[in-house]
């Protein structure tokens, strides 16, 4: 989480931002393809255009949604990213139409916006192991886009509207919806089967006429499946629940694992023909953030922290906290729901006005019962609590409270959505969050990526060892390098691993 408050600009910049929601696509995660032993029917791939409209407007959009996700991810792994995205842009008929963009978020995505406009995360990069499998993931979006399925699926909605429908449980105000559905920092409609097919078919045969390995399009779906698991399991969630991930609006079937491979066997492909190229990718992803950015702080089990707005709090046992450029988002069990920002002290009414700011541009005109500020202190903070009643659309009443913090001229404030007479548990999360000393803001440290070249004296265990985690070490080092632990490592391969950033 950057810095923000309830009425921030947009910034965007290389490591951290204060964005605003953004419209635009989920990445799909599946590749498939109806073709023969030898060739390829792309029939429907010809002359394929980007209209200059809608190449106009995503320009205009795209600061925005850099912003939204933290920046941009400049240097090497831009610069190898756009040359790959470029020869699969070429590959579908659109050379110099499209433009590829790397930000800076750890969710494991990617997306298109009308205009070829292709976007993917730092998070996804990481678990990817060759060139082809970053190709085959920017073959289907640009599939998306040949297809104009981006265009159809923006009218469908906006994420307000999706976050009413998806929770069920809101008013009609957009803010609130967004709260509640913990999808305002991504689109959640899934593409039709049929829109995946079709961006699958499209974006294998990308990969085949640049001359990557099709294969790789079945491996890079495992990896992501293996990792979502990973992901549910070291943070005790369900898998396919709260983190938005590529798997969530497409889910992920092993059949359709099983079809991309054999597909690709039946273009005349094998494992080792073409050789995926792997050194290079790798490479170009050495050094890269892993995780959270220390610009946004970091989430650690049920704990956030921030080392250099040197704050923390703690969310009760079974809730879950998801890290995003515009706040900390906390869910629980029984519709609890909680969000975390900051922003400055206005310059009249102090930390009261604050609350009073925050709960304004949150329910805007929607009509909501509002109580009496209660002032306390936490930790030895000014500490106001402004509580509010509200009605739902399905005649449901919800608590809804700003809990705001004084720390110097800083604010932090926690929003709380509950059934009513329900958010007791949250309790114990309001009164965890505090200040820390330098000590402690000095002992959070970053992640990155290194990458390694394996010698003789190597095992999976000793180089599980050296990931930058207390728990689940070897799962993450074979999640993160596409591996099974009965694959043998080999002298002279090079590996990633995670450690704390230098």
């Amino acid at each position: 989480m950057a810095l923000m408050t309830h009425d921030a600009k947009s910034d965007a910049h290389t490591n951290g931002g204060v964005p605003r929601r953004l419209s635009g696509a989920l990445l799909a995660a599946v590749f498939s393809l109806a073709i023969g032993a030898s060739a390829v029917d792309d029939s429907w791939a010809r002359a394929p255009r980007v209209s200059p409209r809608d190449r106009a407007s995503a320009a205009q959009q795209h600061p925005q949604i850099v912003a939204q996700f933290g920046g941009a991810v400049g240097g090497p792994t831009q610069t190898y990213v756009d040359g790959v995205g470029q020869k699969i842009a070429t590959a579908a008929g659109l050379p110099g139409q499209c433009t590829f963009t790397v930000i800076s978020s750890e969710v494991v995505n990617a997306f298109a916006v009308p205009g070829c406009y292709i976007y993917i995360t730092r998070g996804l990069l990481a678990i990817m192991n060759s060139e082809d499998e970053l190709a085959s993931v920017l073959g289907h979006e640009v599939g998306h886009i040949t297809a104009e399925h981006s265009s159809a699926r923006q009218t469908r909605g906006t994420i307000a509207g999706i976050g009413a429908i998806a929770v069920g449980i809101l008013t009609k105000n957009g803010q609130l919806a967004q709260l509640a559905s913990q999808a305002g920092q991504l689109y959640t409609l899934s593409y039709s089967r049929g829109q995946e097919f079709e961006a699958d078919d499209r974006g294998v045969s990308y990969l085949i006429t640049s001359g990557y390995n099709p294969f790789a399009a079945s491996d890079m779906l495992q990896a992501l499946g293996v990792n979502d698991a990973l992901a549910a399991k070291t943070t005790n969630r369900t898998a396919g629940s709260e983190i938005p991930a590529w798997a969530r609006s497409h889910p992920m079937t092993q059949d359709r694992v099983t079809r991309a491979a054999a597909l690709a066997q039946r273009a005349g492909a094998s494992r080792a023909t073409p050789v995926e190229k792997t050194r290079p990718y790798l490479q170009s992803i050495s050094g890269l953030i892993y995780g959270d950015d220390p610009e946004q702080g970091f989430v650690n089990g049920r704990t956030f922290a921030h080392p250099k707005l040197k704050i923390a709090f703690d969310a009760p046992q079974g809730f879950t906290l998801t890290n995003t450029t515009t706040a900390v988002l906390v869910a629980g069990p029984n519709n609890l729901k909680a969000q975390f920002a900051g922003g400055p002290l206005p310059a009249q009414g102090g930390l009261d006005a604050y609350a009073a700011g925050v709960l304004r541009q949150l329910v805007g005109q929607s009509p909501v019962q509002t109580g009496q500020v209660q002032r306390s202190a936490t930790n030895g903070l000014e500490t106001s609590l402004l509580p509010a009643r509200a009605q739902t659309q399905s005649g449901q009443v919800v608590d809804i409270a700003v809990s705001a913090y004084r720390v110097g001229a800083q604010a932090y404030h926690f929003v709380t959505l509950a059934p009513a007479g329900a958010a007791q548990p949250m309790a114990p999360m309001l009164g965890s969050f505090r200040v820390l000393t330098d000590a402690q803001a000095a002992a959070l440290r970053a992640r990155s990526v290194e990458i390694v070249e394996v010698t003789s004296r190597d095992t999976v265990q000793s180089l599980a060892q050296r990931m930058a985690f207390t728990d689940y070490q070897a799962e993450r080092f074979l999640a993160l390098n596409g591996r099974d632990a009965g694959t043998p490592l080999r002298a002279g391969e090079l590996v990633k691993i995670v450690s704390y950033a230098r």
